[in-house]
């Protein structure tokens, strides 16, 4: 029965069939983003306003399953981290389509932001179940942020709320978003050579940049280096559990700089590809446990492979084809050695020992 259905999910593809929601809106970033229960049903990253033409590209971050990343200018706006994804097209593996998650992720969190502090100004926060376990508490529980939701609320403030709920009056640092936007594999052709994405493997898996396609990106602030605290990053992890979202089966420390996830895909929105349920009842991830990475040695990444050479012509002029001489006629050829070692020299008598 359980092989039965293992082959039924692959012949039935749920990841693909995940990834034909739509997740981006044509419109600009411009303003507050909406909250009503429609945009949270059906969360939507709003386009990029910056020229990509424009980009002043500063140096590669670093690059993994999912893309590879950049920090840039806008002009004279920045630095800005500038993240483009491999996948053109959902993956033909059983895996979440990046592009997708990292806009529905980033979508609902500049909603869950506008929420807090419009629950604040009306002070009527945000109250959430205190204990979420299933897909519909956690789907609740993302609901309480919208409008109609926040309307209904009676309860102000400075009230307890019923037992077995938590009010939300804060959010942890997000990285802000800037939007989507697209590039064609042309762009990094001219990118010096130390800037060009790489080829590498990631659990057998490759990846590169292909000519002829248009890529997906999307701009984030740029959040420096800085101390994890164990404080700080309880907190954020206690709001994406209450907020809805699913860890993954392996958080990584990596993904957390200055206490900040810069790695929106290491959590699962509710009605996204990757949300568990099994994870989800889990609770929130530990933030002492995750800590404990840091105490491992780290050898850092595989070195990047380079390119290969049917990708080398777009990166680089192709060198003058070797002039090969005209092959000699017979009469023109030296004459061979011979194969036989000259004669030995005699070798000299011996001489006779003087007493």
């Amino acid at each position: 029965m359980r092989r039965r259905h293992e082959e039924s999910m692959r012949a039935r593809k749920p990841w693909v069939e995940a990834a034909q929601t739509p997740f981006r809106d044509d419109a600009l970033m411009d303003g507050t983003p909406g909250c009503t229960a429609a945009d949270f049903e059906l969360p939507r990253l709003r386009r990029c306003p910056f020229d990509a033409d424009k980009f002043i590209w500063g140096r590669r971050l670093g690059e993994g399953l999912d893309g590879c990343v950049w920090k840039v200018w806008s002009g004279d706006a920045g630095p800005f981290v500038l993240k483009v994804f491999w996948d053109d097209e959902p993956p033909e593996f059983a895996h979440y389509y990046a592009p997708q998650r990292e806009c529905q992720v980033a979508a609902l969190l500049q909603m869950m932001e506008a929420a807090v502090e419009q629950a604040a100004a009306a002070s009527r926060p945000v109250v959430v179940n205190a204990n979420p376990t299933t897909r519909d508490d956690a789907l609740d529980n993302q609901a309480a942020f919208s409008d109609e939701a926040r309307l209904e609320q009676q309860s102000s403030a400075q009230q307890e709320p019923g037992s077995g709920y938590r009010q939300i009056t804060t959010m942890p640092r997000v990285k802000k978003c800037y939007g989507w936007l697209t590039l064609k594999s042309s762009v990094f052709t001219n990118l010096p050579w130390e800037l060009k994405p790489p080829v590498i493997k990631v659990d057998k898996v490759e990846r590169f940049i292909q000519p002829g396609k248009e890529y997906m990106a999307i701009v984030y602030e740029y959040v420096e280096e800085g101390e994890n605290t164990v404080e700080t990053l309880q907190e954020a992890m206690d709001f994406f559990w209450l907020a809805g979202f699913c860890r993954t089966l392996s958080p990584l420390l990596k993904n957390w700089k200055s206490s900040v996830l810069v790695d929106l895909c290491d959590v699962a929105p509710p009605r996204g590809y990757g949300w568990v349920e099994r994870l989800y009842s889990r609770g929130p991830t530990s933030a002492p446990l995750l800590l404990k990475q840091a105490e491992f040695v780290d050898v850092g990444p595989p070195m990047p492979r380079p390119p290969r050479a049917s990708q080398l012509a777009r990166f680089r002029t192709p060198l003058p084809r070797k002039q090969v001489p005209p092959a000699r006629s017979p009469s023109q050829s030296p004459t061979p050695p011979p194969l036989t070692s000259p004669s030995a020299s005699p070798s000299p008598p011996p001489t006779k020992p003087t007493a």
